[in-house]
């Protein structure tokens, strides 16, 4: 069902945004980096939303002075490097099918610089090694769909998950002219939800969603089987139970 309401989309990530995993070290070549005292007052003052990094065990991961490739790598990161969100942005601003970025500050050197956000999980707590992993494996699937890309990944709390010690939903935001392919694939995505509620300790339930519209699925354990929810109109007294989610965001 399609909505013109903007979640996942343009509003979601004005000021701060997407974050990530396990903090191991923070960002190589400490000389780029840039200390506290040099942030806007305005970002010093407000609680920070925190990320971790997320790509292949052993990978580097570029840390650029703007938002995009075309900019300088300043230092790099690695998998689980913690950092602090501190401003997100299109690589081109009037371009709706160009990636998110986010301009981050590592928590342990206090580096700052621009990282693309399918390498950015939206989480203040760790994942494991697993579950690096199978982000990876699924950023790379939903990249190999024509014209259609990972925008951005985010951890959410789901306070009517039964599954004990799965309180969490995973939100994989698609963009791109092709992410109708991805949402219009139900064994594309079902497949995407197994492993990733597999791998993932704390996932119960994984929502695959449009960054430039309404258009979202959930799939997730009911009966220790991943299944796909139940999309449900919002009314009076519509209350939503565990295996459903609201048709509109």
């Amino acid at each position: 069902m399609m909505t013109k309401t903007l979640k996942y989309g343009i509003t979601i990530f004005i000021g701060l945004v997407l974050g990530a995993v396990a903090g191991l070290s923070g960002a190589k070549n400490p000389s780029s980096s840039l200390p506290s005292s040099d942030l806007p007052s305005s970002y010093l003052a407000q609680s920070v939303e925190r990320g971790l990094l997320t790509t292949t065990q052993g990978s580097q991961i570029n840390i650029r002075s703007g938002p995009g490739i075309e900019y300088n790598s300043l230092h790099y990161g690695i998998v689980g490097d913690r950092v602090e969100i501190l401003d997100s942005q299109r690589e081109n601003t009037s371009d709706i099918y160009s990636r998110r970025w986010h301009r981050v500050r590592f928590v342990e050197s206090g580096a700052v610089g621009w990282v693309r956000g399918d390498l950015l999980l939206q989480t203040p707590d760790s994942v494991s090694n697993a579950c690096h992993q199978s982000l990876t494996e699924v950023k790379n699937n939903i990249n190999n769909v024509r014209n259609a890309f990972l925008y951005g990944i985010i951890v959410e709390n789901n306070s009517l998950s039964p599954v004990r010690g799965k309180p969490n939903e995973l939100v994989l935001v698609v963009g791109g002219p092709g992410e109708d392919s991805i949402l219009s694939s139900s064994e594309l995505m079902q497949t995407i939800s197994e492993q990733l509620i597999q791998h993932c300790g704390t996932i119960s339930s994984v929502k695959i969603a449009s960054n430039n519209s309404g258009w979202h699925h959930v799939f997730g354990l009911i009966n220790d089987r991943v299944q796909p929810f139940e999309c449900v109109d919002t009314g009076p007294g519509n209350q939503l139970r565990w295996g459903q989610y609201y048709c509109g965001l």
